[in-house]
């Protein structure tokens, strides 16, 4: 996909960590991955290089988090926004990200949204969330599919109380760590972790309901017919 944008690049970071009394996050553990609820026919991207139809490769499942035969790249320059749909309402506990561990492909600030379907790069809504991703990641010059290292996979604990009820996620990827705004970013795998509540609500359901009979009606037919009869 071609990008057709001309935005501003700004790169004010306006973070929003709620450190609160600097509790520790809560462990998240494989089973609590939201890929199954993830609609894939949905999912969408802004300046991203792959089409719309490829981009759910880009959630791996378990077995095949270590490939490196599928990556999500931006088009023209160093940011990209995904919008992630689910089928339900869900808790987001956290994002995993494998990106790449060069400066100039690897992302630095991701502004995270909820439900919002109309964010883009000259949005100026406030974020929900604000990530700052480490430069951590696979190098170009030293790609091993048989690298397994868990170290490459980070973790970023999301506030569960802002992440509730939740049918949509937008991942706006801001920059990258050398702020050279012509390179572009390369991420080989997205896990989201929470808890699915429920599926969205369907049309509601009309429903006719028969009165129940009432004793008092049932008395005055019998004795209207009683007087029908004793006047025949």
């Amino acid at each position: 996909m071609s990008c057709q944008h001309e935005h501003e690049h700004s790169h004010g970071h306006d973070h929003d960590h709620d450190h609160g009394d600097h509790v520790p996050p809560i462990p998240t553990n494989e089973s609590q991955s939201l890929r199954q609820y993830i609609d894939f026919s949905k999912v969408r991207g802004l300046n991203i290089a792959q089409p719309n139809e490829e981009i759910y490769q880009i959630f791996k499942s378990q077995e095949d988090k270590f490939s490196l035969k599928f990556k999500l790249t931006s088009d023209a320059d160093s940011q990209l926004i995904l919008n992630i749909p689910f089928i339900g309402f869900v808790k987001i506990f956290s994002v995993i990200l494998r990106t790449n561990g060069n400066e100039d492909h690897c992302p630095r600030t991701i502004k995270v949204f909820k439900n919002a379907n109309d964010i883009d790069f000259d949005s100026d809504k406030k974020p929900t969330f604000v990530i700052n991703h480490p430069l951590i990641g696979v190098n170009d010059d030293e790609i091993d599919e048989e690298d397994k290292n868990e170290n490459l996979f980070i973790e970023h604990y999301l506030p569960r109380s802002k992440f509730q009820s939740t049918t949509q996620l937008t991942l706006f990827f801001h920059d990258n760590w050398s702020d050279d705004e012509d390179e572009i970013l390369k991420i080989y795998d997205i896990e989201l972790r929470g808890q699915f509540t429920s599926p969205l609500s369907k049309d509601p359901i009309v429903t006719v309901y028969e009165s129940a009979a009432n004793p008092t009606d049932h008395k005055n037919i019998l004795a209207q017919e009683n007087k029908n009869q004793s006047s025949i």
